[in-house]
């Protein structure tokens, strides 16, 4: 699997990670994704997704199995996504936690997920 690829693949769960949190919050949020980054080289920090594709694709034939996603904050413009790579060794994509879906990205649901919209009414 290509980077773009990959990219593509990631972005789709990010969006899934993203109805999660509408089905919870009863709204629509942002599709404008930041990823709060828990991964080699990036340890917590708030980066765009050009940088977190960086950090979590390794190669076309080498993908962390694990990587956990889960929307923890929503601002005004954007939407705040975990991002945790597991600490499994790598593998091919079919060792992977979701090899005929959306491979190593793994949906968790926030305890409780900020709101910092501002609210009318």
């Amino acid at each position: 699997m290509t980077k773009t690829e990959f990219g593509d693949l990631f972005l789709r769960a990010l969006n899934v990670a993203a109805d999660n949190a509408e089905a919870n919050l009863a709204e629509p949020i942002p599709r404008s994704f930041k990823l709060k980054l828990h991964a080699p080289g990036c340890a917590g920090r708030i980066v765009i997704l050009d940088e977190a594709l960086s950090h979590i694709y390794l190669a076309d034939d080498r993908f962390y199995r694990i990587i956990d996603l889960a929307v923890t904050q929503v601002r005004p413009e954007e939407t705040v996504i975990f991002a945790r790579v597991s600490g499994h060794q790598p593998a091919d994509f079919d060792h992977t936690f979701d090899p005929s879906g959306y491979g190593p990205f793994k949906q968790l649901l926030a305890e409780h997920v900020t709101d910092r919209r501002v609210h009318s009414g």
